[in-house]
């Protein structure tokens, strides 16, 4: 989808590239899939939401509908009461996915619908209708909120209406007015968002959890670290290279998203890989079940895009951290992972753990750092790509290296620090963590994770906690997550110097 849109797919932007097109897959069957991108500013995020908009497919819907109606299941006030006498009298026609924006001064009236002012003073015909709002007017398509955790902060009205929208599938809208019943409208609308949760007010999941637990995937993006890249985007936006894409690669793109949009139907998840996911959802304690709907959504539709008919442990282990990132902290984050990697059933079944990827598909299976993104308490990034060192728990270990094809086409982001690339560890051997010279062992990646989240915490970070050797000294999390000044007793605020004796 990268090269149609005229856009550098690389290590830090390939897992939304690929989310992307599951959502529009999703979508386009029936069932919304919310993604929502992470990063700091100028990575990309938004570019790539809204160029996606040039390769969505075709809906039919009733014709002149502005609730873009099915014509085999009418839901609008209008139409849902018709026989199919009626609606074949009104007729249908093709429509574009509809694609449309919520911005932060938007109203309640204008996303949720309002009285239509133009019919109720019209002079011949004058009535009380509605005029539908933004989500609405999306009803199978899809909605995008740019920098979510402010509009959430300063429009809590707002993330009300896209938690009733996004809360279920089919989500709902109500639509009410004085002197006028209220109207409640079903919606199937994916909703997408992008944040900079290093800028205020913060990572959406400490402003309004529920609503950060409503997008089934998260998907750090990243800057990218090579400079050939860098040389091919800045060419690209100069027009110095890359034509614009024609019509016919875009239309080719369109009929191979709806393609796989039919296929999705026959795609099937095995009972032992959701015996699994359950297993996973238990083991770990995790709060929401969505984790683990996300999880088997996303799994068929890794397969789907691979053109198989059954979800495999690979279609699994990519989809995971995206699940999981936003809804636990690192350490369950780390251990769940390692805990997929060593599961029975994954190699019971003949998966191996994280075999070579297909085209286009996501290649996601570790909580590593695209370059660029952010990692905060919480949540590590989850790189663009699989390290092939996840297969490996640290030196000394008996698993066996993960599958050639992976190594071939995983990133080394992971390894990186603020200062640039890590080092291979001494005496690593081949195939523990070293299946590219410059991708350092999993031991090492945690440590590079855990000191770069001390180093953002301020001139206030202890020294000594970067200042030990890695390489004899295995990493260790935090045992809890960090708590904001206002969640803390005033006992821990205030301090008399007998206190601060006692503490000593």
């Amino acid at each position: 989808m990268d090269s149609v849109l005229g856009l550098v797919r690389h290590k830090g932007n390939a897992a939304l590239f690929s989310a992307v097109e599951m959502s529009i897959v999703s979508t386009l069957a029936g069932t919304p899939l919310h993604l929502h991108a992470e990063g700091l500013r100028g990575t990309g995020k938004t570019t790539i939401l809204r160029a996606a908009r040039r390769v969505l497919p075709r809906i039919r819907r009733v014709k002149g509908c502005l609730y873009n109606c099915d014509p085999d299941a009418p839901h609008c006030p209008q139409h849902r009461g018709l026989d199919p006498e009626a609606l074949a009298r009104i007729g249908s026609e093709w429509v574009t996915i509809p694609f449309l924006e919520i911005s932060h001064s938007a109203k309640v009236g204008t996303v949720v619908g309002s009285i239509d002012l133009g019919r109720l003073v019209s002079p011949t015909d004058p009535a009380a209708a509605l005029l539908p709002g933004t989500l609405p007017q999306a009803h199978r398509g899809i909605v995008l909120v740019d920098e979510v955790n402010r509009l959430a902060e300063t429009s809590p009205e707002l993330a009300d209406i896209l938690l009733d929208a996004m809360g279920t599938r089919p989500g709902r809208v109500q639509i009410e007015e004085t002197g006028l019943p209220a109207v409640e409208i079903p919606l199937v609308v994916s909703v997408w968002a992008a944040s900079n949760p290093d800028e205020d007010p913060g990572p959406l999941e400490e402003i309004r959890r529920q609503l950060s637990d409503r997008f089934d995937f998260v998907i750090p993006t990243g800057r990218p670290d090579d400079a050939a890249v860098v040389d091919t985007i800045l060419a690209r936006l100069e027009g110095l290279t890359a034509a614009p894409p024609d019509e016919e690669a875009l239309e080719a793109c369109r009929a191979r998203l709806a393609e796989r949009a039919g296929a999705l139907r026959d795609v099937s998840v095995p009972a032992w890989l959701r015996s699994e996911v359950a297993g996973l959802y238990t083991r770990f304690g995790l709060e929401s079940l969505r984790s683990v709907q996300a999880m088997l959504r996303g799994a068929r539709l890794s397969a789907c895009l691979a053109g198989r008919s059954e979800a495999t442990w690979e279609d699994l282990a990519a989809v995971a951290p995206l699940a999981l990132h936003h809804r636990v902290d690192g350490d369950t984050l780390a251990r769940a992972l390692q805990h997929l990697r060593g599961v029975p059933g994954a190699r019971a079944h003949g998966e191996g753990g994280f075999a070579g990827r297909g085209p286009g598909s996501v290649a996601v299976a570790a909580p590593a750092t695209p370059a660029g993104a952010l990692a905060r308490p919480g949540a590590p990034p989850v790189g663009a790509a699989a390290p092939p060192g996840l297969a490996t728990p640290g030196p000394g270990a008996g698993d066996a290296p993960p599958a050639a094809p992976l190594a071939d086409r995983t990133p080394a982001a992971a390894g990186e620090g603020r200062g640039g690339q890590a080092a291979a560890a001494p005496g690593t051997a081949p195939g523990r963590g070293a299946g590219r010279p410059d991708v350092p062992p999993l031991w090492q990646r945690l440590w590079s994770y855990l000191r770069r989240r001390g180093s953002q915490a301020g001139d206030g970070s202890s020294a000594a906690a970067v200042s030990v050797d890695p390489a004899r000294h295995p990493p260790a999390a935090p045992p809890h997550r960090a708590r904001p000044l206002w969640k803390l007793p005033d006992r821990l605020l205030v301090s008399t110097e007998d206190d601060l004796r006692r503490r000593r």
